[in-house]
């Protein structure tokens, strides 16, 4: 059973998408026997210098919409508190999570053009990035809510590099598997032979696609030490293969193959420019991904229970 004080918080536009992931929110919550945070930021910023009657309009119809929301999630037998914000979305949104201590944040994905993505980024990715507990973005049309109501089995992917991050996510997979154990988990490490060679002292010639299995033995066994900390290391499928390209590109190819219906993704968090000068796998991950996608910041010993 889960602490009544740490939530899940879910945030809405009222989208077609936002409902299928409030719905989820919602389910996750009454499983755990905790209580949703609602939140909508209202979209209100400048309307004020044209015409003060507008953002009071604007307000009453986002609170409405709020209203009925909340009716609709509380029907479903789950407590819910609901909150309209106005402001920066993400920047909301990760202050609701910390002001609640939530567990998680819940957000439906949301298109937008490449270039707007490129700017500024859209909800979830900036979310995702800022966000001290782990964000789950859900892709419409998937199969997580059926499994939430234990009509089959969940796939899970999860991206493991043995950073603190990913050691987070794995974590995160072990508090899944033990509140559900109806879920197959295939836990997949990219590595890069020149430099798996040099740690291990192989002296072969590498080729390009070239995966041996003098690599992949010690890589197996240290990852599956990591592992059995965690679950049982003969119920998850463990992939060990060269990075052909870029890591999400394979990730994207492995999820395809395997038709997951979760990919979960730690995320360094790095800050401003450093995203960009050093890439983010889970930003590619969380903007291009079919399915839904739990991104897991890295440990914070100020939230550690």
């Amino acid at each position: 059973m889960a602490d009544i004080n740490q939530p899940i918080l879910c945030g809405t536009d009222f989208s077609e998408t936002s409902v299928e992931a409030a719905n989820i929110a919602a389910a996750i919550a009454r499983r755990l026997g905790t209580r949703l945070v609602l939140v909508h930021v209202g979209a209100i910023r400048g309307l004020g210098r044209v015409d003060p009657v507008l953002i009071q309009s604007a307000m009453a119809e986002q609170q409405a919409g709020l209203d009925r929301e909340t009716a609709r999630l509380r029907a479903q037998q789950v407590e819910v508190e609901a909150q309209l914000r106005s402001g920066s979305p993400f920047e909301q949104l990760v202050t609701a999570a910390v002001e609640a201590n939530a567990r998680s944040i819940i957000l439906g994905a949301v298109g937008h053009g490449l270039g707007h993505r490129l700017l500024i980024g859209s909800v979830a990715e900036r979310t995702a990035e800022a966000s001290p507990v782990p964000t789950v973005i859900v892709r419409p049309g998937g199969n997580l809510l059926t499994w939430l109501k234990g009509e089959h089995t969940v796939k899970v992917l999860l991206g493991y590099d043995f950073s603190p991050a990913s050691e987070a996510a794995l974590q995160w997979i072990g508090r899944l598997r033990q509140n559900d154990a109806s879920c197959e988990i295939n836990v997949v490490h990219l590595y890069w032979p020149a430099e798996a060679a040099k740690r291990f002292n192989y002296q072969e010639t590498i080729r390009f696609g070239d995966n041996p299995e003098e690599l992949q033995e010690p890589l197996r066994r240290e990852i599956q030490e990591r592992i059995s900390q965690i679950v049982p290391v003969d119920s998850v499928r463990l992939t060990i293969q060269p990075v052909s390209g870029s890591p999400e590109g394979s990730l994207y190819e492995i999820s395809h193959e395997q038709k997951v219906d979760l990919v979960v993704v730690g995320t360094h968090q790095r800050p401003g420019l450093g995203r960009f000068r050093f890439g983010s796998v889970s930003r590619a991950v969380v903007q291009h991904s079919k399915t839904s996608v739990v991104v897991v910041p890295p440990p914070d010993p100020e939230r550690a229970n």
